[in-house]
């Protein structure tokens, strides 16, 4: 049984980007810090001769640098709300610069997991 897909509603007057935007910071806050937790319990695990030191050190200012943007865009929002002002041009970076950051971190660690298989 196969089901038609359905085109995306058009935007609604009134549309708040900035709470779907909210929501993304919330998500991205979350996942970095579950990726440290999850980098520094494996690291913790694994043979000390396989992980080098100064690649974990970027690995976690890599994530730990995610999540703060990600809070600090949720931040920039909260702000700008409750004072009823205009919002930051850093909310733009906030946006490209978490999901990058965590990405390049959780890539990194990877790279460094798989080299470690050997």
């Amino acid at each position: 049984m196969s089901e038609e897909e359905e085109p995306l509603p058009a935007p609604q007057q009134g549309h708040d980007g900035e709470l779907l935007l909210y929501d993304y910071f919330k998500h991205l806050t979350t996942l970095a810090l579950l990726t440290l937790g999850g980098v520094l319990t494996l690291a913790q695990m694994a043979d000390p001769a396989d992980v080098k030191p100064w690649l974990m050190i970027v690995i976690l200012v890599m994530v730990a640098a995610a999540g703060v943007c990600s809070f600090g865009g949720a931040s920039e929002i909260v702000r700008a709300r409750y004072t009823a002002q205009a919002r930051l041009k850093s909310l733009n970076f906030y946006r490209v610069a978490a999901p990058s950051l965590l990405a390049f971190g959780v890539g990194m660690f990877l790279a460094q997991f798989v080299d470690s298989l050997d």
